[in-house]
């Protein structure tokens, strides 16, 4: 790469970024070209969330250079200029689909901005135009990424960054998010994708820049852009684990469950479950957004009223899922809490006698010594226990959460998408923790909509299709992900009520 700023599009040369004594970026070049999608990948803590924020303005470099068309980026064409797909939706809940779509585009006159034909298009396109008039905080956690999807779409910016956008989207719904994503490259715009699906960064863009260690270490085009030369660029260092291997089912098989369901039926997402998780087993609910899979699993942790019997260890009905369960969501703002700093959000599921005493007062140095021994146990890579939890990487943020649940010493651990937008290092790590957590005589069940964390986290998979939990699948049982991907597809279709 040389030292010269190109004409078109954007250039970052010799870009630094400290903050205090951390240097998050050590000297960035790179240049974003109008008409094309540009993939950025990197481990977490690399600095690639730093650069993204960088090229959207949201950050000033410390040192170096950025030009837009050769002319020095200001913070004001920045805000008109740029669009920010976010992994967690940043949206207004109160506010419906159609107004969240708009919202950016007020004037400074009294009369509200009407929904053009363009929006409206657009909407369409991406599968929430029917929902155009519900509010926001009734939709899924899907359309709730669509809606922010279109919003960023229907901006008539020159800049669009999308930011893990699809980590909650269907394979349909995500062809439909790329198909916009190309339809901007080719009017002229600048694309920028970061993502931790490798299908994705070969199947969509053009160019991939690798930044690992506050720099961008090399870009990969043309043939050398495949999975497998990704991957290798990102694994730069050995792993501190390795993924969890699957387990012989059969060996479980005469264990006492741990819990069991029978009847259990939600009046709109699921009837009539049967299942049960045994001591040492993960267990992965599989289905698509709808299929009543992600529901099944909130019931268990008491979130979603319903009908049947429920046990866990010795206790039946609510007070065992009151008692004995660990919820962790998708969404990693439900679980931490972004003012607290990383101790605090580690023991922030703690209470008497724990970090209490006598009058409720707190105990300051046992809380000293707890953060910091949940921070070596969860593997959680921080400075101190005392800085803000906002400054972790994705990964390490969720191996946060996950501690949090873990601290509660529940019989049922559960877990909606628990690597969503986790670089491999980190989703290598929450794996083992899952892992030495059912090696302790206690029962795991995540919800995943993708085969392959099925294949590296589970020793059984169930699929949940239209409301029904259908027979479960040995995860070691298949030799490799493409097999038990192919098991899991043609069991969901036999299964459907209309193919059987």
């Amino acid at each position: 790469m040389t030292g010269e700023v190109v004409e078109r599009g954007i250039s970052l040369r010799g870009v630094v970024k400290t903050y205090g004594a951390t240097l998050a970026l050590a000297g960035v070049d790179l240049d974003l070209k109008p008409g094309e999608v540009l993939g950025i990948a990197g481990p977490n803590g690399a600095g690639k969330s730093t650069l993204v924020r960088m090229i959207a303005g949201e950050e000033r470099p410390t040192l170096g250079k950025l030009t837009f068309d050769g002319i020095p980026w200001s913070p004001v064409e920045e805000w008109k200029a740029v669009a920010v797909v976010h992994q967690e939706p940043q949206l207004f809940p109160n506010l419906t689909v159609a107004q969240n779509v708009m919202v950016g585009r007020e004037n400074s006159g009294r009369k509200r901005p009407a929904l053009s034909d363009a929006d409206a298009a657009v909407m369409d396109a991406l599968g929430i135009g029917h929902l155009r008039d519900k509010p926001l905080e009734d939709c899924s956690l899907a359309t709730q990424q669509r809606t922010e999807i279109a919003r960023a779409v229907a901006r008539d910016c020159k800049v669009f960054l999308f930011d893990e956008p699809n980590s909650a989207l269907t394979a349909e719904e995500s062809d439909e998010l790329f198909r916009e994503m190309h339809k901007l490259a080719q009017s002229g715009r600048i694309v920028v994708l970061v993502t931790h699906r490798l299908a994705d960064f070969v199947a969509h863009c053009s160019r991939v820049a690798i930044v690992r260690d506050g720099k961008v270490r090399v870009i990969l085009e043309n043939e050398a852009l495949t999975e497998d030369g990704i991957a290798r660029q990102l694994v730069t260092e050995s792993a501190t684990t390795v993924a969890a291997t699957n387990r012989d089912g059969s060996r479980l098989a005469d264990r006492e469950p741990v819990f069991r369901t029978r009847g259990w039926t939600h009046r709109n997402s699921f009837q009539q479950i049967d299942m049960e998780g045994r001591p040492g087993e993960i267990t992965a609910l599989f289905g698509v957004e709808g299929s009543g899979a992600r529901e099944l699993l909130r019931s268990l942790a008491g979130l979603e009223q319903c009908t049947g019997t429920v046990q866990i260890g010795d206790l039946q009905g609510l007070s065992a899922l009151d008692k004995l369960t660990a919820y962790v969501p998708a969404t990693r703002q439900l679980s931490l809490y972004s003012n607290f700093s990383v101790g605090e959000n580690l023991l922030v599921r703690l209470g008497y006698p724990e970090i209490a005493g006598a009058g409720y007062m707190l105990k300051v140095r046992q809380m000293k010594s707890l953060a910091q021994t949940a921070v070596t146990r969860f593997l959680v890579k921080t400075g101190t226990t005392t800085q803000p939890i906002r400054s972790l990487s994705g990964g390490n943020q969720q191996k946060v959460a996950i501690a949090q649940a873990l601290h509660c010493a529940p019989r049922l651990l559960l877990l909606e998408e628990p690597t969503r937008g986790v670089d491999i290092h980190s989703k290598a790590e929450i794996y083992r923790l899952l892992r030495d957590y059912a090696d302790q005589g206690n029962a795991v069940v995540i919800f995943c909509t993708e085969v392959l964390e099925v294949y590296e986290a589970a020793d059984k998979v169930h699929v949940v299709s239209q409301g029904r939990l259908l027979p479960s699948l040995e995860v070691g049982g298949f030799d490799q992900v493409e097999q038990l991907a192919t098991a899991v597809m043609s069991l969901e279709q036999s299964g459907r009520p209309e193919a059987a």
